[in-house]
């Protein structure tokens, strides 16, 4: 075999086993759906089940059982979820990067907040969804560049 060939020959079989891959990861070319974020969105509510039960040890309400059922729980949704999840990912991975923080950063402020901090927050969300465009004029969002 020519040294053309052997190029050509080497750059269709690195195609074909990128392909191989992405298929067994479960990452497929189709445009994000509603379904896509509910899955994200389930994973992301069963981690803060899980934070929440971990914040209760060494209280009477802390129970190791519940935390191995959740933990379990979380293994079984991230496992149904990941196609969902490589989907969102591989359409554009900066930009899920960047909301998988930002919704980290959300859960953490919701998790480490006060009762009386929890329902100003629900306030203010609730304002949001009442004037969506106004807030969207005067509020931004700055997303990390990922090298």
């Amino acid at each position: 075999m020519d040294r053309k060939k052997q190029i050509e020959y080497y750059k269709q079989m690195e195609q074909k086993e990128l392909e191989h891959q992405e298929q067994v990861r479960g990452v497929y070319d189709e445009p994000i759906n509603e379904r896509h974020l509910a899955y994200l969105k389930c994973v992301l509510i069963s981690q803060l089940l899980l934070e929440a039960n971990d914040d209760l040890k060494g209280s009477k309400a802390f129970k190791q059982n519940v935390k191995l059922q959740v933990n379990k729980t979380s293994k079984i949704l991230e496992r149904i979820y990941q196609e969902g999840f490589n989907t969102v990912y591989h359409n554009n991975p900066e930009m899920c990067t960047n909301v998988l923080n930002k919704i980290d950063s959300l859960i953490h402020k919701v998790k480490t907040a006060s009762i009386d901090e929890l329902v100003i927050i629900d306030a203010l969300v609730d304002n949001y969804f009442q004037n969506k465009e106004e807030h969207n004029k005067n509020q931004t969002a700055e997303f990390t560049k990922l090298d």
